[in-house]
């Protein structure tokens, strides 16, 4: 992702919300739903974002907004630590659940329940 920031070491809140096209309140609710947005802190209060940071807030603004997911889909696709995670990792980590017991139990049922009508 690309951004029209200069290089430099950190970012005020104003400057990423303007790069990003977004409100900086915005922002301030992404950091309390993102654990991986949690900006530096000036002696004043004042929010200071890395680089780093940068990046992963315009990455949450395409998942959002471009891509359609939602928070928790967000959440899912980009780690604690601020990783990225593809789509296909998602697929290989899934869990694969045998249902056919369980499903033979309610074929069961519901044949009783049949042959009662």
């Amino acid at each position: 992702m690309a951004s029209t920031l200069p290089e430099k070491m950190y970012y005020k809140i104003g400057e990423v919300a303007e790069a990003a096209g977004v409100k900086t309140s915005v922002l301030r609710f992404w950091e309390s739903e993102f654990s991986f947005l949690k900006p530096a802190k000036s002696g004043s209060g004042q929010r200071l974002y890395s680089r780093n940071e940068v990046d992963l807030v315009l990455q949450v603004k395409h998942l959002l907004y471009d891509e359609k997911f939602t928070i928790e889909g967000v959440k899912k696709r980009i780690t604690t630590k601020g990783k990225l995670i593809n789509a296909e990792d998602l697929l290989v980590g899934a869990v694969t659940t045998d249902y056919s017991a369980v499903l033979r139990i309610v074929r069961d049922e519901l044949k009783v329940l049949r042959d009662l009508l």
